[in-house]
């Protein structure tokens, strides 16, 4: 059952990117794939991982390969939130698999222990966390089943995906638990679109890294509601930030900015299932670079199956 290659992307995303390296949107991520500079060893090993597979870089993969052994190891100081260390931890999770078949020696088993422990580290009682951390480490262990190959994790996160798509998205988008606030806050914190952004998100990666082994989590519906369902309900407030009902205040500047930083799913839903609305989206967006999201990609997710369609790509 379990595949390993790019957690998010395939062999077939690759042959696409390189065949279609001139047109756009590929023409920008590729330039973007060269002039990178990665903040820090997480980012650096997502870099040269997705330098590995795309261009068959062995000497970046190399150094991703170091950066990813130097990140397994936490840094010492404060304890990063579960949020975080949850994001922290798909991110290496997906390089080690863009890794994997590196030639160049290293024992996959220290570092599988090191991530092992960590991720058990990690857990939490998915009920006793706010929900967009319940969301991240859920997304977290589906992951980390492929990873680890572990049947019993990765049956268990998808049961815990389809209850959220089943109870927790209302059918016109929007997810309750991340904007309601008590009532000591009754005009909210200022942080409800960017917990209401997240949380899709989780469960965009969630959906497409299942996908890749086999289980389709992208078609489960119920009520009208899927993994895709909150897009259309956040891309309106992409555009009308001042309209956004479940804070007092909302500027647009850091709205727009939160849109930026956390753009893969967009490239993502839109690979998936082509909608006008994203394709204008997108076309402001792109190259999107969202070391949270899935890494580059524009350069992964760049072309939507209508596209392969038409060209004749693939067969």
């Amino acid at each position: 059952m379990f595949t390993h290659y790019g957690l998010y992307f395939t062999e077939e995303h690759v042959r696409q990117a390189q065949q279609s390296r001139t047109a756009e949107p590929y023409a920008a991520a590729w330039a973007l794939l060269d002039t990178y500079s990665p903040p820090d060893d997480v980012a650096r090993a997502q870099h040269g991982g997705l330098r590995y597979r795309f261009v068959d870089d062995l000497q970046a993969g190399e150094a991703a390969l170091d950066a990813l052994y130097q990140a397994i190891t936490p840094t010492a100081g404060q304890p990063q939130t579960t949020l975080t260390e949850a994001a922290t931890l798909m991110i290496l999770a997906q390089s080690f698999e863009m890794l994997r078949d590196h030639p160049a020696r290293h024992d996959q088993s220290v570092w599988l222990e090191a991530f092992t422990t960590r991720l058990y580290a990690a857990q939490r009682p998915l009920a006793d966390l706010p929900f967009v951390d319940h969301v991240w480490l859920n997304t977290l262990n589906l992951v980390s089943s492929i990873v680890l190959e572990q049947e019993d994790m990765f049956q268990q996160a998808v049961g815990v995906f389809r209850q959220i798509i089943d109870h927790d998205i209302h059918p016109e988008g929007y997810i309750l638990k991340t904007v309601e606030l008590p009532e000591t806050a009754p005009h909210g914190d200022g942080h409800g679109l960017s917990r209401m952004l997240l949380s899709a998100q989780a469960l965009i990666l969630a959906a497409e890294a299942a996908s890749h082994v086999g289980t389709d989590l992208w078609e489960y519906h119920n009520r009208g509601v899927s993994a895709l369902t909150p897009l259309p309900y956040l891309l309106y407030y992409y555009y009308y930030p001042e309209k956004w009902r479940w804070d007092e205040e909302l500027e647009s500047e850091p709205a727009e900015a939160l849109y930026r930083q956390h753009a893969g799913m967009w490239d993502m839903a839109q690979r998936r299932a082509v909608s006008r609305d994203r394709t204008m989206l997108l076309d402001e967006l792109r190259p999107i670079y969202d070391v949270w999201g899935g890494g580059l990609t524009t350069l992964t997710h760049g072309g939507s199956a209508e596209m392969r369609k038409r060209r004749g790509w693939f067969g």
